[in-house]
């Protein structure tokens, strides 16, 4: 292990050929296995695995507790083990909280948020600045590009592309209920399907394997497997056997 004077490691459990920058935190139920760097000012805590030869760039926080502010309408979920799998990059000044998943090989971008109970899979790109709100799923090999929203418990299908500037919503009633887990739901996106740059998915829909939903697209309704819609409201395509 190599570890700057300022890093503060109060766990033993640390792989061999660890680079520890200047000023990390490491938190007593850390685990660090073989070969990952981690840049100046990291900040892991809790209880937290840190995968073998990942690299988590400055100032990014990993295992961090969800805020409990009364002005939240939705009690955050205590405690759970957060996990960093292997081959991974985590971005600079990048968040994922405590009780996210997150598979082998995938990029977190800089300024990422993946919040609690969310679970990335293998091999995946989340972007610059996007946001993962709760107890999301993204399949393997998913792209979901920089500036994107994914509301509470979306999910995200197996090679999946969602441009920039996605939004999905996740409640209907604007926020004006208490939250409730059987209205609260984000959109289906399965295997396959391509979401265009701006486009913008309402609570609860559906878009199929395979489907293209073009940017600008406002999804208000399910979208059917390997068709192609446009437009605000999303409309299938006139050349598509579904129109």
């Amino acid at each position: 292990m190599t570890r700057h004077p300022s890093a503060v490691v109060d766990t033993p459990r640390i792989g061999d050929g660890v680079v520890i920058g200047a000023f990390c935190v490491i938190g007593p139920d850390v685990t660090v296995h073989d070969g990952v760097v981690l840049h100046p000012h990291v900040v892991i805590a809790g209880a937290v695995e840190i995968g073998a030869d990942t690299e988590i760039f400055e100032g990014a926080v990993v295992g961090k507790a969800p805020a409990r502010s009364g002005a939240l309408r939705r009690a955050p979920a205590r405690g759970g083990r957060t996990l960093i799998g292997s081959d991974c990059s985590v971005g600079v000044h990048a968040v994922v909280y405590e009780g996210a998943v997150v598979g082998p090989g995938t990029l977190i971008g800089d300024s990422a948020s993946v919040r609690e109970g969310v679970e990335i899979g293998s091999g995946c790109v989340i972007g610059r600045f996007v946001s993962v709100h709760p107890d999301c799923r993204v399949g393997d090999g998913a792209r979901v590009m920089d500036h994107t929203h994914l509301a509470t418990a979306s999910e995200v299908g197996r090679g999946s592309f969602l441009g920039i500037h996605v939004v999905t919503a996740s409640d209907n009633a604007l926020g004006r209920l208490p939250h409730d887990p059987a209205r609260v739901r984000g959109p289906r996106i399965d295997d396959g399907a391509a979401i265009g740059s701006g486009a913008m998915l309402l609570p609860g829909v559906h878009v199929g394997c395979g489907a293209t939903v073009a940017a600008g697209a406002v999804v208000t309704r399910d979208v059917l497997a390997e068709s192609r819609v446009f437009g605000n409201p999303a409309r299938a395509a006139a050349t598509d056997p579904s129109a």
